[in-house]
């Protein structure tokens, strides 16, 4: 095997972007400085990822003026209310100030840009419709053309986008005092609102399939009002918000990588209303527009089951379906045909965890598990009763094959799946599934448990032959044995195995630093955040992991993938919503109770 590492590049003097959106519709980023919206993205099933519609330097730009005159922003202050929707306090000369809200309707493909003046002013936004691409992994220009029409219903301005392979279009309005006219250059729309003194306004911006379907969402847009769409937004986030009174910081850490999951991690395709699942909706993610199997079973749709119980079950079920037919390669696009081969054990064994919810099984569910536990089957090694694995749950090539945290994993999969089939009697499967959960225990105590410094430590991972290697890969983290049940606290192996990684003696641990959560071949010189939340989901680590937590500012409170051991500030792997998912899952679970 050649062992290439396909490492991401650190980042830094990352800038703070804000975010807005619903199933429909994602607003990835929106600048801190000017409460400009970069671009905006819809899911395209046909496309097998996401398309993005964006301006050389904004889609939508906001100007201020009085009477004629252009009024200069002095400063700019942001807060992200109710933990997910973004406000500004725009602070302008002679003392204006203009408040700016940005959101989506909870239900249907709209937008709202809401404004408030301290005094008598215009508002213009600029819309520059300059970049079509296609976003999964990389961005991927499209040539494509536009049409601007005024429909015929509210004399709205109206815009179609379509290209060989992509098509839609997009309809603006405003709450009222409402104008249009082409931008300056001719390349472009003037949106125009008159904001009266105190008194709140707002732009519409609606997408679908074609320009009938665009305009009349905006006219049910304008029908609701932006107040009632708002206070719909709110009162649902409320109730949906997670109460931790005891600390109002984490309190906030949780609900905002809660709400960015469940906005950013999945979403509906636009020419079908199917649901799908990624790894992110944000292009800032390095690999965006895509689907991991353990990213969304195990990290993102926990969380969304904290949200939405219903819909989890559905997603479940739903995803189970459309991916299981290629259980374990490295990366799916969001139809479930493989985008990066490589078999990752842990990623087949996560349809096992994720059924354990599940209590309904048809044929068609019952076939699909079927054919991933024979895929499964294919990595079974019968000299050790273990599985095999070729890339490790960083999605790196592995040294040995035969990996602890993997068969654990498995091993708490297959436990599930015969309850599954002891539930319905399928007693043909049951006393082979009874053996293969006794071989991977026993396997895992003969062959990846040895002896390091005079204490016994469950080891990295072995070819069976007594070879292995001492790692802690962090998606993977071995704290992780004590959360899928395969060893209790007080195991004293488990316990042996802790303190040797998070001690001098392993190359990734960095005892001068800040923050000391580990490294990982993948970045070598950062800690992980997804080794954090492993750390949080065991016991024996999870004060020190919290602690750490509120050190490390991240993507400015979301989860990213590594950080500064020093600073906390991230450098790679940000926009990361199953991430931000597996956060605040990990937290709920530590703080909150145990499900």
């Amino acid at each position: 095997m050649n062992k290439i590492l396909t490492v991401p590049k650190e980042i830094h003097n990352d800038s703070r972007v804000l975010y807005a959106g619903n199933h429909y519709i994602s607003i990835p980023a929106i600048s801190s400085a000017d409460a400009s919206i970069r671009s905006f993205n819809i899911i395209s099933m046909f496309n097998k990822g996401l398309v993005e519609l964006a301006g050389e330097e904004a889609f939508l730009s906001l100007e201020l003026y009085k009477g004629d005159r252009p009024l200069d922003v002095e400063s700019v202050k942001t807060e992200i209310e109710l933990n997910y929707i973004p406000l500004f306090h725009i602070k302008l000369g002679g003392g204006l100030e203009v408040k700016a809200r940005i959101y989506a309707d909870i239900n249907e493909k709209g937008l709202i840009y809401e404004l408030e003046s301290s005094e008598e002013i215009y508002a213009a936004l600029v819309c520059r419709a300059e970049r079509l691409s296609l976003l999964r992994f990389n961005s991927h220009s499209i040539d494509f053309k536009k049409e601007i029409k005024v429909d015929k219903w509210l004399e709205n301005p109206a815009m179609n986008i379509y290209s060989y392979n992509v098509s839609f279009s997009m309809a603006f309005g405003g709450d009222r005092n409402f104008s249009f006219k082409q931008a300056d250059d001719g390349k472009g729309l003037r949106l125009n609102l008159y904001l009266e003194k105190e008194n709140k306004n707002a732009f519409y911006f609606a997408v679908n399939s074609d320009m009938d379907g665009a305009s009349t969402t905006l006219i049910h847009l304008r029908r609701k009002g932006f107040h009632d769409i708002y206070s719909q937004l709110a009162g649902w986030l409320r109730e949906k918000q997670i109460a931790y009174s005891k600390d109002p910081k984490l309190e906030k850490i949780i609900n905002e990588n809660l709400f960015f999951n469940y906005f950013f991690s999945i979403g509906k395709d636009m020419g079908s209303d199917q649901y799908v699942a990624m790894t992110s909706r944000s292009p800032r993610y390095y690999v965006s527009g895509a689907f991991w199997e353990r990213d969304s079973f195990l990290w993102s749709f926990p969380a969304i089951r904290l949200v939405d119980e219903e819909l989890y079950l559905k997603l479940s079920r739903e995803m189970i379906l459309m991916h299981g037919k290629n259980a374990g390669d490295h990366a799916h696009y969001i139809d479930g045909t493989v985008l990066y081969p490589g078999f990752e054990l842990d990623e087949a064994a996560s349809y096992f965890i994720l059924i354990k919810d599940i209590e309904e099984y048809d044929e068609g569910l019952l076939r699909t598990l079927d054919t991933v536990y024979k895929r499964i089957e294919r990595e079974y090694d019968g000299s050790t009763g273990l599985y095999k694995t070729f890339l490790l749950p960083s999605d790196d090539p592995c040294m040995y094959p035969l990996v602890t945290i993997d068969n654990v994993i498995l091993w708490k999969g297959f436990i599930n799946l015969l309850e599954v089939y002891e539930k319905l009697n399928m007693l043909d499967k049951v006393e082979l599934l009874r053996k293969r959960i006794e071989g991977i225990r026993s396997g895992i105590y003969e062959y990846l448990v040895g002896e390091v410094d005079g204490a016994k430590m469950f080891l990295w991972s072995t070819d069976g032959n007594g070879n292995y290697r001492l790692y802690n890969d962090p998606p993977g983290n071995l704290g992780l044995l004590l959360y899928y049940g395969f060893v209790d606290e007080k195991d004293e192996i488990f316990q042996n195995t802790i303190k040797y990684y998070y001690s001098n003696r392993y190359k990734y641990y960095y005892e001068e630093s800040r923050i000391r959560e580990l490294a990982c071949d993948h970045h070598p010189n950062t800690p992980s955040g997804l080794g954090l939340c492993g750390s949080i989901l065991n016991p024996m680590m999870r004060s020190q992991a919290i602690s750490w937590l509120m050190e490390a500012e991240m993507d400015y409170g979301l989860l990213c993938e590594s950080f500064d051991r020093d600073t906390g500030e991230a450098r790679t792997g940000v926009g990361f919503a199953t991430g931000s998912g597996y956060l605040a899952f990990a937290l709920h679970h530590a703080l909150i109770g145990e499900d």
